[in-house]
């Protein structure tokens, strides 16, 4: 019983914010911005992996996962989010580094560092 929970650990831990993590080659890290990071939980196969960006003087916000850029927003949405989402289908399973990167008007930028944990696929056990 308690090693068939621990499998559904990382389903439960999801996506979680980072704040002291290294930064990714390339980066310069600016704390002194304004941008907040929101991050969904939880990153199963039929689900998606959400993000989003909010803050004053945001000209532009980087998603980057394992190093790769994925998306890059210049736009707010309606609700003025710089938003991302990504199909956990696309992830391995496991844990996986993810940055977003909010550049300001004036040019600073300010990395914002989260993980996003996928679960490995559970098959149901034979009872029969």
């Amino acid at each position: 019983m308690f090693r068939r929970s621990l499998l559904f650990l990382p389903v439960l831990l999801g996506a979680i914010a980072l704040p002291g993590a290294p930064a990714f080659a390339g980066e310069e890290d600016d704390d002194s911005g304004s941008a907040r990071l929101h991050v969904s939980q939880g990153c199963v196969s039929k689900a998606r992996a959400k993000a989003w960006v909010a803050g004053d003087d945001i000209a532009r916000v980087a998603f980057y996962v394992d190093g790769d850029r994925v998306k890059t927003v210049t736009r707010p949405n309606a609700d003025g989010r710089y938003a991302f989402s990504m199909s956990c289908s696309r992830l391995s399973p496991g844990a996986h580094r993810a940055s977003a990167v909010a550049t300001s008007s004036e040019g600073s930028r300010q990395a914002l560092r989260f993980q996003i944990t996928r679960a490995a696929q559970v098959s149901p056990r034979f009872t029969g």
